[in-house]
């Protein structure tokens, strides 16, 4: 008898909770996490509340999310139970009006600004002091931080929307854009606003992202869909949706990727992709290739990158990119006790010029009438050197002076010719998600980089 009354508290107990299907979810414009293509919803966490339905069998799909602007609805999240709300940074003023269920993915705010205006930042001090202009989006987080931070009033400058907010920063009617950096970068992208034109110069938030449940919900059923994210995660389910595992193409160019003794991809710039990688929570497969078929099957393979890429005109529009890396010095070589003398491309025209099949710095010097002889690989070019094959040999500073300490071999620099950036240049198939997050990831590694200990 007492088992049979306890069954039945049970099914009760469960009934009376009801199921996900009795809440009502909303979102906003907030890429990659959440937004609106082709008058669809798109976006993580999108993918994951499909998951969570799945998981629970709720008879519900994207379809029945409620699309509204960020201040209409938070503002309904707080005011009407049974309201979802996301993605929500969760903060600590925050904590107490809602009910949490995730994290969704790491939200950091910045303070964006272009690259060409020299702002740096310290502390919020510095944003007073300097009177910056400062795009915000009402009862963003990145409004809130600097509200709480006591930035005047008469600095932060309300934007409709974060495209609106973008085209604010890019035509310098403001110094700065408060935004989570990663969505920043992805706007960029899909606005074709080149991204290098731009860096984060101070981070005002570092949090997760929730789905925020109105307080008065039952937490049966917050309990319930955190069960099932928690079951998804678990089922590598997240890290799915965030991109899964891309393919990252290399060659033998030390020092910025290189295969050391042990076997082990590793390098200056495969080190610094690592690093972002490992922060944005992405995963990608190493791979060392010769440079011609690296190339080759990032452009035509989905979900495969190639690095260090040289950003050409030619290469543009045929890859995603991310970046810079590293940068690269073009410079001509020969070996020491050579005879020759040379201070400009011109004056190798007469001369057998070394390089390798697809690398840029060779087509330069080709495009310059210089008489390349192409080899498979860039290490080659030392053998052939000591050979006499060649007379001359052009390719990055770094690049020959790794080679030629690791084969004994004297140099001398006979002039420098070019100035470049480095990049990973991804098939456009790579989600958008994977690219934003990893750039946004990429430009914090460098600024923890550049910045004195």
């Amino acid at each position: 008898m007492r088992k049979w009354l306890m069954l039945v508290w049970v099914l009760f107990s469960s009934s009376a909770a009801g199921g996900l299907e009795e809440l009502t979810y909303i979102t906003e414009e907030y890429p990659p996490y959440n937004y609106q293509q082709d008058n669809r919803l798109e976006g993580i966490s999108i993918e994951l509340l499909e998951r969570i339905f799945a998981e629970t069998d709720t008879p519900l799909s994207r379809e029945d999310v409620l699309y509204y602007p960020w201040a209409r609805g938070y503002d309904t999240a707080l005011s009407e139970p049974g309201t979802v709300l996301f993605s929500t940074t969760r903060t600590a003023q925050r904590e107490a009006l809602f009910q949490w269920v995730g994290p969704i993915a790491t939200d950091r705010v910045t303070l964006i600004a272009r690259r060409d205006s020299g702002i740096q930042l310290s502390g919020m001090q510095d944003v007073i002091d300097g009177d910056y202009r400062i795009a915000v989006i009402r009862e963003d987080i990145g409004a809130q931080r600097l509200q709480e931070a006591g930035v005047p009033e008469s600095q932060i400058h309300a934007a409709m929307s974060n495209i609106s907010a973008l085209r604010m920063l890019e035509h310098g009617r403001v110094d700065l854009w408060a935004y989570g950096e990663d969505v920043a970068f992805w706007l960029m992208q899909k606005e074709g606003v080149p991204t290098t034109d731009f860096a984060p110069t101070l981070t005002i938030s570092e949090s997760d992202l929730y789905y925020a449940l109105h307080r008065d919900t039952d937490p049966r059923l917050v309990e319930r869909m955190q069960a099932a994210l928690d079951q998804l995660r678990e089922q590598g389910i997240v890290s799915e949706i965030l991109g899964g595992t891309i393919a990252f193409n290399t060659e033998e160019y030390p020092p910025y990727n290189y295969q050391d003794e042990g076997g082990r991809i590793t390098g200056s710039a495969t080190e610094l992709l690592r690093e972002a990688l490992n922060d944005a929570e992405l995963d990608a497969d190493f791979r060392l290739l010769p440079w011609a078929r690296a190339l080759t099957e990032a452009q035509l393979r989905d979900r495969h990158c190639v690095y260090s890429t040289t950003r050409t005109p030619e290469r543009e529009s045929l890859f995603t990119w991310v970046g810079p890396l590293v940068s690269n010095t073009w410079a001509a070589f020969a070996l020491e006790e050579a005879d020759i003398e040379a201070d400009s491309l011109d004056d190798l025209s007469g001369l057998r010029v070394g390089s390798f099949r697809e690398d840029a710095v060779g087509q330069y010097a080709a495009s310059q009438g210089v008489p390349i002889v192409v080899a498979s690989a860039e290490r080659e070019n030392i053998g052939r050197l000591q050979a006499g094959l060649i007379d001359a040999w052009v390719t990055g500073e770094q690049t020959a002076s790794f080679l030629a300490e690791e084969a004994g071999l004297a140099l001398r620099r006979l002039f420098v010719f070019n100035e470049v950036d480095l990049y990973l240049a991804c098939h456009p198939s790579v989600p958008d998600q994977f690219i934003a997050r990893l750039q946004a990831a990429l430009d914090r590694a460098r600024s923890r980089k550049e910045t004195p200990q």
